[in-house]
């Protein structure tokens, strides 16, 4: 019997996205040409959350498949390696080559054993201090990084007081990347013209090469191309930085309205950003929201460069483009946040989710409520391997094939704070209905047809008894389903299960 032959992964990965603000907001905005060319020609899933808004649980669930619940890494500390295999095992198992370039921050530091090919610092990492940028820089003849900040404020600030990370600034002026560490900060500005020496030109071009190399010898590939951008600090290439008029950048809805309806945890992070943000006005922040749609839109247009290559060389036929993130940005919401605000908010919890698969129709979108979770399990039925049992998330390939119509009625998502505070979150999506439940604080209902900036925090009224009943009742059956039952979640039990919220 002839066997088919296996077709190659491209998952692209970007950080922090402000996702929310493209898809939601009127004026100016991030400009995705690529995003949009993969929607076109593949599947666009218009309803896909985050598993966990936070970089190191969420990427540990995208490695694994499982909730962090089950993977033990709940925030962006260090936590024991809880021994479950990765996607990447199985792949190898089926004979293929494996490869991760970029960001790493999954708590997960055995990638070189685990037989991933490529580079991924350990921790959160840095991409200008990494010998291979070095080589990419005196191999293209390109100048040092040279960032011009603009806009800083003190990093850390949302931890505990006395904390050193709290007094961590660097002052407006020109910083060589290679040779300073202003890099995931609050920062924001330009590089300045010395080539295309952002992260996002020198992850692609090495994993483009790698590729290309698997493809000659014959070899099947998956590769994770992991950016550290759009996150902060915002730092827009040269050639980017006239792209939008900061005047036509409207003013974010729920920029003036402090999160009064949220958890207390949510409420003292915008205070601590107030007293430490040299902006105050709409106008002040138009600069700061210009720098981030910029940078968003350069590292969309580096993920079209490498797809056009891609093309050129002959690679595009045979590979399936996943382009998603780990979680959103608050940028601007919620009172004028910045950061993830230690949250469920949908700034941090909406992504962009787009797979395109060769020999599948183009044009489709699906409003199925899904996951990055989902992303793992995807891969294996894609290359025709049995999803694990043990995994979480659910396939979506029969959904990208046509075939079903829906694979879940409802979706939960998870949090245990951020910015040392220690508090477990959930959150159920039904329908157009959104439930967070925080420990220790205040439960939040929304409808998001209604009002999709969670403006109106319905817990409280009357009139929505019934279906705070309902959402109360389907959130505990996921966290039954799911073996969901931690000492993080036994006061968000007791409130669903009783009456008083």
């Amino acid at each position: 019997m002839k066997k088919h032959k296996k077709q190659n992964i491209l998952w692209i990965m970007l950080d922090h996205v402000t996702f929310r603000h493209y898809k939601m907001t009127q004026g100016a905005r991030p400009v995705l040409p690529a995003y949009e060319r993969l929607a076109r020609e593949g599947m666009e899933f218009t309803n896909c959350h985050s598993v966990h808004p936070l970089c190191l649980p969420a990427r540990a669930s995208m490695l694994t498949g499982v909730y962090a619940h089950h993977h033990g890494k709940l925030d962006n500390g260090e936590f024991a390696d809880p021994g479950l295999p990765f996607y990447t095992d199985y792949l190898q198992q089926a004979g293929y080559r494996t490869g991760h370039f970029g960001k790493n921050h999954s708590g997960f530091e055995n990638f070189a054993q685990k037989g991933i090919e490529g580079f991924y610092p350990e921790g959160y990492g840095n991409p200008y201090h990494m010998p291979e940028y070095r080589d990419y820089l005196e191999k293209n003849g390109y100048g040092h990084p040279i960032f011009q900040q603009k806009w800083g404020m003190t990093t850390g600030f949302g931890l505990k007081e006395g904390n050193a990370a709290c007094e961590k600034r660097y002052e407006n002026g020109d910083y060589d990347l290679t040779e300073t560490d202003n890099f995931n900060m609050y920062a924001a500005g330009i590089l300045k013209d010395t080539g295309r020496v952002h992260e996002s030109d020198f992850l692609t071009s090495a994993a483009l090469e790698w590729m290309e190399g698997c493809a000659k010898e014959g070899q099947p590939f998956a590769v994770r191309v992991d950016m550290w951008g759009p996150h902060h600090a915002y730092q827009v290439p040269w050639e980017m930085r006239d792209l939008i008029d900061e005047k036509e950048i409207r003013e974010y809805p729920s920029f003036s309205q402090p999160p009064t309806g949220k958890a207390g945890m949510v409420q003292d992070f915008q205070r601590r950003i107030q007293k430490e943000n040299p902006l105050c006005t709409w106008e002040d922040w138009q600069m700061l929201m210009k720098y981030a749609y910029e940078q968003y839109s350069y590292i969309d247009s580096a993920v079209g460069r490498l797809l056009d290559e891609m093309d050129r060389r002959g690679l595009s036929g045979d590979t399936i483009v996943i382009y998603t993130a780990d979680h959103g940005d608050a940028l601007a919401s919620h009172g004028g946040l910045v950061d993830k605000a230690g949250d469920m908010m949908e700034e941090v919890m909406h992504i962009p989710l787009v797979i395109r698969w060769p020999g599948q129709e183009g044009g489709r979108a699906s409003g199925e409520p899904v996951s990055n979770l989902d992303l793992p399990p995807t891969v294996l039925e894609m290359a025709g391997i049995t999803v694990p049992g043990h995994m979480d998330g659910k396939s979506l390939a029969k959904l990208l094939r046509g075939e079903k119509d829906s694979i879940r009625e409802d979706l939960m998502a998870e949090h245990f704070g951020h910015f040392g505070i220690r508090a477990g979150q959930r959150v159920l999506y039904y329908e157009k209905w959104k439930y967070i439940a925080t420990e220790g604080d205040v439960h939040e209902l929304y409808d998001l047809e209604e009002d999709p900036f969670e403006q109106r925090n319905l817990i409280h009224m009357p009139e929505y008894a019934g279906i705070i009943t309902t959402m109360r009742g389907r959130l505990l059956a996921r966290m039954d389903a799911l073996g969901d039952d931690s000492e993080h979640v036994r006061d968000i039990r007791a409130k669903l299960l009783g009456t008083n919220i």
